[in-house]
């Protein structure tokens, strides 16, 4: 696994292991969600330079997701932690995605994305 596969895996595996049910649980202290936060981006600002044009706008998602939370919209917050999940996970796998000079790969018909 390449570095940026797997720094775009761990990205994923800190939003779906601990952003996202932290967001999710409203008994979750708002302190602890916004420390989840804060190690996502720190995450994303070490790596970010590894996925190019992908980089800079998961930095800028991740940052307005903490401001939505931090003004009270949880649930905007979890759309755009899903969004980020989403992407990191595409990071990840082993087609390069068009940012990183490759192609996306064409959705199934009737496919989310």
């Amino acid at each position: 696994m390449t570095a940026l596969r797997r720094a775009a895996w761990h990205g994923y595996l800190a939003v779906i292991a601990g952003l996202a049910p932290a967001l999710r649980d409203v008994s979750t202290p708002d302190e602890q969600v916004t420390a989840e936060f804060a190690a996502l981006g720190a995450h994303l600002h070490v790596h970010a330079g590894l996925w190019g044009e992908d980089g800079l706008r998961l930095v800028a998602v991740a940052a307005r997701a903490d401001a939505m939370f931090v003004a009270g919209d949880r649930t905007g917050s979890m759309v755009l932690t899903r969004a980020l999940a989403r992407r990191l996970f595409i990071l990840s796998r082993s087609t390069p995605t068009r940012s990183q000079g490759g192609e996306d790969r064409p959705r199934p018909s009737g496919a989310a994305g």
